[in-house]
């Protein structure tokens, strides 16, 4: 472990994806004294996210990251969905999005890919990342109330001109600047499902699935819904390698569930489901974790550490949030690290502008001015974070309806699982759905 630099600009908390992406906008956008830390020795994060929709690789490119993620990646332009009465092409063709993008398909392929590259651009830039290093709080500089004294659990101390907040859910940089971190779709939803699996594996022979290399598989059950999708990771000594992602609806799951415990599962809720289809076994479990389906976002994505004012000026450290620090939502739609790429890449230009703004005003109103065009980027990437987590929390509820009749109102009997059935049939045959879903999952709409 080196030493921490005493002072710096600009300190990103968090050397995940959305971290490093940050890291590159701001050095695309002039600034130079850009430090990243990390609680984690490299190559120990978790590889849970493993979509790259076609905003998130326009995003890519303005970092010059976009052709070595793509190279690694699989195309897909859609998949099959088991509605537990019969096959449907979903999610619709994306090639309907070629006339307003280069990137007019889903792109497979898991974070840790994501984050080789990032890595690799970022020793390009000659970007330095001190790992492994936990921040433990923030305190304003007693000398400049505009510089945050960042404390890492070694007692090592960061003077920090503005500091990112790139660490994640649990994100120390939120906790200590006050900020919540609330579930804004809390009881608007009716889903059951409040933990789920994820697992990388290898399945026998031939593996039985309806689908082929490009496509993802969703089959839906009673309350229930299992995905597989194909995985083109060199990192993988195997070249036959499928994600899979299933609801618990009873207990905890395990930390790292077991092939035997997965391999349940599936014969439950996958495939096995389907009427004539063969049996599916799973001979190797190369990765494994559990999540949470819930939902959270910020209050706010920018803030000052204090606040205070001085001498009619307000000052303290700026901190500012991106990624998952700011909000987390299921990963329905594959949509948590694309919305944090983007908050990234998008950051880098204002927060560049924003730097320079500062180091000439000259008057109370003049920092006024520039703090508001960074409080607009922080309004507008929150309420992005909105729409993308109703969006993931409402396909989540459709995909997690139980089967079965309600009664409303003790006289109007519901089967929803019927309802979403024909819905699917219906927006399926009409083309609503190649007209609405590519656009609202790739981000085009979203940025």
């Amino acid at each position: 472990m080196s030493a921490l630099p005493h002072r710096t600009e600009i300190l990103v908390v968090g050397g995940g994806p959305a971290g490093l992406a940050t890291a590159l906008s701001l050095k695309k956008s002039g600034c130079t004294d850009i430090t990243v830390v990390d609680s984690v020795p490299e190559g120990h994060n978790s590889s849970r996210a493993m979509v790259v929709h076609a905003a998130t690789v326009e995003a890519l490119e303005e970092i010059g990251c976009a052709d070595a993620v793509l190279s690694r990646g699989i195309k897909t332009t859609g998949g099959k969905l088991w509605d537990g009465h019969m096959f449907h092409s979903v999610p619709p063709n994306f090639g309907v999005l070629a006339p307003y993008t280069k990137y007019p398909y889903i792109l497979l392929v898991t974070q840790h890919i994501v984050e080789s590259v990032l890595q690799l651009r970022i020793r390009e830039q000659d970007i330095k990342v001190y790992r492994p290093y936990k921040v433990f709080d923030l305190r304003t500089n007693d000398i400049d109330p505009d510089y945050t004294d960042v404390i890492f659990e070694d007692g090592q101390v960061v003077e920090a001109h503005y500091v990112i907040g790139a660490d994640g859910a649990r994100s120390t940089v939120r906790q200590v600047a006050g900020i919540n971190y609330i579930d804004p779709y809390e009881n608007k939803t009716r889903i059951h499902l409040e933990q789920a699996i994820l697992a990388d594996v290898v399945f026998e022979g031939n593996t039985g699935l309806p689908i082929s290399r490009t496509e993802q598989l969703y089959v839906l059950g009673d309350g229930n819904w299992c995905i597989a999708f194909p995985i083109s990771d060199t990192s993988y000594k195997e070249n036959d390698v499928w994600r899979i992602s299933c609801g618990v609806l009873a207990g905890e799951p395990p930390s790292a569930p077991s092939l035997e415990y997965l391999q349940d599962l599936l014969d439950t809720y996958g495939p096995a489901t389907i009427p004539g289809a063969p049996p599916l076994k799973i001979s190797k479990v190369i990765w494994s974790a559990r999540f949470k389906t819930g939902s959270a976002n910020a209050d706010k994505y920018v803030t000052r550490l204090t606040g205070a004012s001085k001498g009619g000026q307000v000052t303290g450290g700026t901190v500012v949030l991106i990624g998952d620090a700011a909000h987390k939502h299921p990963p329905t739609g594959g949509q948590g690290m694309n919305l944090g790429l983007r908050d990234a890449v998008f950051l880098g230009p204002v927060l560049a502008q924003y730097i320079t703004q500062m180091k000439t005003a000259k008057s109370p109103s003049e920092r006024a001015k520039a703090d508001a065009q960074l409080l607009k980027w922080g309004y507008e990437r929150r309420a992005q974070a909105v729409i993308v987590i109703t969006l993931a929390n409402r396909v989540l509820t459709a995909m997690s309806l139980r089967d079965g009749w309600t009664w409303y109102f003790g006289i109007i009997p519901v089967n929803w699982t019927s309802i979403r059935a024909w819905a699917v049939w219906f927006l399926g045959t009409t083309g609503l759905a190649a007209r609405i879903l590519p656009w609202k999952l790739s981000g085009l709409q979203n940025r």
